[in-house]
């Protein structure tokens, strides 16, 4: 019979110290002596396995951002597993690389420096603050999470979520584009294409990724004894000797299964769901509240300062735009104080109470707030100038209608591998896992086959394509064609919500402006000439910008102390100093006046529609604000479409066209009169 699960650790209940391995009970391992750095044949549940010692070898990584850096033995032995190798086949930035040639970084680079930052954070709070009683198995968890935080990450990174998002919607508004797959995929194997789920996230499938990881070391989180090591499960490493190398001693303290809870817990960044624990769980279970601020250090609800994002904002301006982004001085700076709940309704401790309650939180002396403000305004700075770039956008939309194409497609299934005696082993819920192959919007389903599912995805498309003859997939070969000539869709115009429009015409849907787009007049016959706009030949893309908390100001949710408070940090955890939310009377000169921005783009899918397209668009403004009252010397810009797209953000700038009574009430590029006769 299951037992019930060990429950999260109370405040005043005591914890097992990572640096003194007396403490940690280990299961009984019954088997031949051998040396310690030997195989050994373990018996665990009446089951034999032949394990390994973890290798007492420490690297070095020389990094483009962060420089030299080491790592420990047992993030060398997670580092080799397939699926942390695999972020190396997976481009930071997507296609961003066709505007920024540079941006050719990868997932792996990133991992590894927020492992390393992830690594400096804690040890600075255990050095500056040490009665708050961290440990050095503390800190190689956090760099353990670090490392592996974006396992879940598929092909393109971000574009492959989007792509999931269009596959749902369209498969449920126009299933009999699929039914013809369906059809032959229930023939060939009995059973129906798996559904996809509402809500999707990397978050949720690089926690099943990390139970892969255990998987291929042949070990287990047990949930039933979470005190004690690892489960072993397989040969692979000895859940024994895999964990925490003592400098003192060279001993190894083990890995507890409560250690890789705590891991994923700070992946997730709040308790564990259900699909990755026996039930819902309501308080953190890895670590009591004593050291709660160490959820706070790989991916931070509270705010959004952490060490993902310190890494990524300074890593991608480096490579796009040559720029330093240095927030070395937050890390240095940083230190846990007491402090009021910044986002109660959203906080799994506050959200059932009247008050807000105080949290042990990483915070920072007031001199820092102008860095603090530097650090949101980077995100901003880097959606605009890199992520959304309209470039970077329309080779991902030419990208995602690859995807969308293939997807429909029998013939682009991918295999499984799970009925394959020589696959990676797997988890044991996904021993008996019933489907042989999956479209490529399930390839995450299943970790043996995710864990082969990277940006190589267009050559394999493109290989069975050619397999299939010239006439075969004529739909993929257009795209591949544009995808691989840096044909990509062309942004025809822009409009920024904050002057044209406002919230009401934020309300509306893609889907939405698009058919109000379409009532516009829609045909133009020129004699020789007659086009006629159809839904396929354009693309809405609603563009948000925001320094992380949408219309707030992300620093309003930090907590920073004053000099007076510096001596109390030496403190024990319930005489720690209280920190405090920053007077918006002081915030600096560098603070942004606005922090969101909101825009509506049409990118044109036919280079012959191009010009035509902008003028309908233009058309639709110009009616939008009549109807909504717009007020005169409203701006709107108009991209000069006949001129190309340069890279590293050198192509054609806006036009600015105002909305006053000197001009018409609907304007036009020249280009566009002359062609079109207007």
């Amino acid at each position: 019979m299951k037992t019930t699960p060990s429950r999260p650790i109370k405040n005043g209940q005591k914890q097992s110290n990572a640096s003194t391995p007396t403490t940690r009970h280990r299961p009984m391992l019954n088997g031949a002596k051998s040396p310690s750095r030997g195989l050994r044949k373990v018996t665990y549940a009446d089951e034999s396995f032949l394990v390994r010692p973890m290798s007492r070898d420490e690297r070095n990584v020389n990094d483009e951002i962060h420089d030299w850096f080491p790592i420990p033995p047992a993030i060398h032995a997670i580092l080799d597993t397939v699926a942390v190798q695999r972020l190396g086949s997976l481009m930071q930035l997507g296609v961003a690389r066709m505007t920024y040639p540079c941006c050719t970084h990868t997932r792996k680079e990133h991992s590894l420096g927020v492992m390393c930052l992830s690594g400096k954070m804690a040890m600075t709070i255990m050095k500056h603050q040490p009665k708050l009683g961290l440990t050095q198995m503390d800190v190689l968890c956090i760099m353990v999470a670090g490392l592996l935080h974006d396992l879940g990450h598929g092909a393109f990174s971000h574009a492959f979520e989007v792509f999931i998002v269009k596959t749902r919607k369209r498969e449920r508004d126009h299933p009999e584009l699929y039914q013809l797959r369906n059809e032959r995929f229930k023939k060939e194997f009995g059973i129906d294409i798996p559904p996809l789920p509402e809500k999707y996230a990397h978050e949720e499938t690089s926690l099943m990724m990390v139970d892969f990881v255990l998987a291929n070391l042949g070990l287990q989180i047990d949930w039933d004894n979470l005190e004690k090591p690892l489960k072993q499960i397989g040969n692979g490493l000895d859940a024994e000797r895999f964990g925490l190398v003592q400098d003192d001693s060279d001993e190894v303290v083990p890995f507890t299964s409560r250690d890789f809870v705590f891991i994923k817990e700070c992946i997730f960044g709040k308790p564990l769901e259900s699909a990755h624990a026996p039930t819902d769980e309501r308080e953190f279970v890895g670590r009591g509240k004593d050291k709660q601020f160490l959820y706070q250090i790989v991916n931070n609800k509270f705010n959004g300062y952490d060490m993902d994002r310190a890494d990524y904002f300074e890593r991608d301006s480096s490579a796009a735009k040559k720029e330093s982004a240095n927030y070395v001085i937050l890390i240095r700076e940083a230190r846990v104080t007491c402090a009021t709940c910044p986002i109660p309704s959203k906080c799994h401790q506050c959200k059932d109470k009247m008050e807000p309650g105080e949290h042990l939180m990483l915070c920072h002396p007031n001199k820092l707030l102008g860095n603090a403000i530097n650090f949101f305004n980077q995100r901003i700075k880097n959606h605009d100038e890199i992520y959304t770039h309209k470039k970077t956008v329309s080779a991902e939309m030419v990208l995602i209608d690859l995807l969308l194409a293939a997807d429909m497609e029998y013939d682009m299934l991918l295999a499984t591998q799970n009925d394959d005696p020589d696959g990676l082993p797997v988890q044991p819920q996904f021993h008996n896992f019933l489907y042989a192959k999956l479209p490529i919007s399930r390839a995450w389903m299943y970790p043996r086959l995710f864990a082969r599912f990277d940006d190589s995805i267009i050559g394999i498309i493109e290989n069975k394509v050619v397999d299939g003859g010239p006439k075969a997939f004529p739909r993929l070969r257009q795209l591949l064609k544009r995808f691989r000539g840096h044909d990509f869709y062309k942004c025809v115009g822009e409009i920024e919500i904050e002057v044209v429009g406002g919230p009401e015409m934020w309300q509306l849907t893609e889907d939405e402006i698009k058919q109000d787009i379409m009532s516009e007049k829609v045909t133009f016959d020129g004699g020789d000439v007659l086009l006629r706009l159809n839904e396929d030949d354009f693309i809405v893309e609603k563009r948000e910008l925001h320094c992380g908390s949408k219309e707030h100001n992300p620093v309003s949710q930090m907590r920073f102390y004053s000099k007076q408070d510096v001596p109390k940090l030496k403190n024990t955890p319930d005489e720690l100093p209280v920190a405090v939310e920053v007077d918006e009377a002081c915030l600096p000169m560098n603070t942004l006046k606005s922090f969101i921005k909101r825009s509506i783009r049409l990118y044109s899918r036919s280079s012959e529609k191009n010009e035509f397209i902008t003028h309908v668009f233009e058309n639709w403004i110009s009616h939008k604000e009549e109807r909504m009252g717009a007020p005169p010397g409203c701006l709107m810009k108009i991209f000069a479409v006949e001129e190309g797209d340069g890279e590293e953000g050198n192509g054609s700038q806006p036009v600015l066209l105002t909305q006053d009574d000197s001009f018409a009430a609907s304007p036009t590029p020249k280009r566009v009169k002359r062609k079109l006769g207007l």
